[in-house]
């Protein structure tokens, strides 16, 4: 991921965001803890749905953990 989606990421603890994984998969998530570091750095997330009032909802009450090199893009919502 560039540079200044790895700096958005960092500063997103307990916000939601928009994640493009290098699958091409996309979806909003609510960052729970970011570890930039070695062996293995990752994000930790929850999925969430947007709600037709705008509202965000968890998919699932257990969070997963995805590689920081899997993921290709982040993006903030201009709204939250």
């Amino acid at each position: 991921m560039p540079p200044e989606d790895l700096e958005l990421l960092l500063a997103s603890e307990d916000r939601i965001v928009a994640i493009q994984l290098v699958t091409g998969e996309m979806f909003f998530a609510e960052i729970v803890m970011v570890v930039d570091q070695p062996p293995t750095p990752d994000v930790f997330l929850l999925k969430v749905d947007r709600e037709p009032d705008g509202a965000f909802v968890a998919t699932s009450t257990t969070g997963e953990s995805i590689l920081l090199a899997d993921v290709a893009r982040v993006a903030a919502l201009p709204s939250v």
